[in-house]
Formats: C-alpha cells, structure tokens, sequence
C-alpha cells in the first residue's frame, strides 16, 4: 500500500508527499510566526524600558524640586 501512495499520478506528488510538504509548512509558518512575536515582544519591553526611564527621571526631578523648597 506505501508503494502505491509514493508513487505519482500524472506528475502529481502523492498523499504522503503532500502530507510532509503541508507539515514542512505548517512548522515554518510556527516558526515565522514566534519570531514575529519575539520581535514584538522585544519591541514592548524597549518600550516598556522608555517610559519607566520617563517617569522615574520625571520622580526624581519633581522629589528635587520639594526638597529645594524647604
């Protein structure tokens, strides 16, 4: 029966062919898509970073400016 399913039918791949072609892809496309959410990922913590340095520098500057009143 395998036999018959590797061969090919008018030039055509076979089940089992395609079959590993489709799970090739489907594992690519798994990868494609953790790299895209690890970039993004990376990209929200570099913000993330950004607006954390902002505020804290905006902290301190204003903890600064209360203790220069007293």
């Amino acid at each position: 029966m395998t036999k018959l399913l590797r061969k090919t039918v008018f030039g055509l791949p076979s089940q089992e062919v395609m079959e590993r072609i489709d799970a090739s892809a489907k594992a690519a496309r798994i990868r494609e898509v953790g790299y895209r959410f690890e970039a993004q990922l990376r990209e929200l913590e570099r913000q993330f970073d950004a607006k954390a340095r902002e505020l804290r520098e905006e902290y301190l500057s204003t903890v600064d400016e209360l203790n220069g009143e007293e």
